[in-house]
């Protein structure tokens, strides 16, 4: 039986690369779920674009869902023997085992020198608490199972039984559970970059709402679609009507 590959020690920099790889999937998923919401909600109050459109929004559907689902898992994904990934419990795990990251010396490094004058107890407040740590890491485990189930058993591989029997009574059922897990990745992340390096990511999305162009130009596509085809049938009519006499 092959040994358990040990885990590979990270430098500081290397460190900052993991955090910014997660902080990239978060930004992402906080976009596309604002996307996709965006988007239900508009063919809600517009159904007949729906109808116009089917394969490209049933791709759309498709293919969102995926990308929510596979994001998150990588997140909130478990370390297991032999493979290491970066992830959200990594992250926390490298700040509560590094304590050289937080010397008097790193933290000063982090820190511009006006938010160390305008703060005189930056030390104390850029390191971490390790039971914050161990609490944050308790809840990830306890939140990730559904995900991770769902991730693994339909969409990442098709799992045989799954797919059988129906068993999905330990899958994320609804998209607010997607919402919320996105949620506590951004406030967790949140958390540990304030003590990091005193910087912190907003919820809001640039640019989340161009949807709404697009809804637009749909709409209005379609009405001059109905005119144009409306004139096309009266011409046809009055020409008919012409052979007639």
């Amino acid at each position: 039986m092959p040994k358990a590959k040990q885990q590979r020690k990270l430098t500081e920099i290397e460190f900052q690369r993991v955090f910014k790889e997660v902080r990239s999937d978060i930004n992402e998923l906080q976009l596309h779920d604002e996307v996709f919401s965006g988007v239900v909600g508009s063919l809600t109050k517009y159904p007949q674009i729906s109808y116009n459109f089917p394969a490209f929004f049933n791709a759309f559907y498709s293919a969102m869902r995926t990308d929510l689902i596979i994001r998150l898992g990588r997140i909130y994904d478990p370390e297991g023997t032999g493979r290491e990934s970066c992830t959200l419990n990594r992250c926390l795990e490298l700040l509560r085992d590094n304590q050289s990251f937080f010397s008097d010396d790193a933290i000063k490094a982090r820190l511009t020198e006006d938010y160390r004058k305008w703060n005189p107890d930056h030390l104390d407040f850029h390191r971490p608490n390790l039971k914050q740590i161990e609490a944050d890491l308790a809840q990830i485990i306890n939140r990730r199972k559904p995900l991770i189930n769902l991730r693994h058993k339909l969409y990442a591989h098709k799992d045989l039984e799954t797919v059988l029997l129906g068993k999905h009574d330990e899958f994320l059922s609804k998209h607010e559970e997607v919402k919320e897990l996105i949620k506590l990745a951004h406030e967790i992340w949140n958390r540990y970059s304030q003590i990091w390096n005193a910087s912190t990511y907003s919820e809001k999305t640039m640019n989340g709402d161009d949807y709404r162009w697009l809804f637009n130009s749909l709409r209005r596509g379609m009405k001059v679609k109905s005119v144009i085809d409306g004139r096309k049938f009266e011409r046809w009519r009055k020409r008919t009507e012409r052979e007639k006499r």
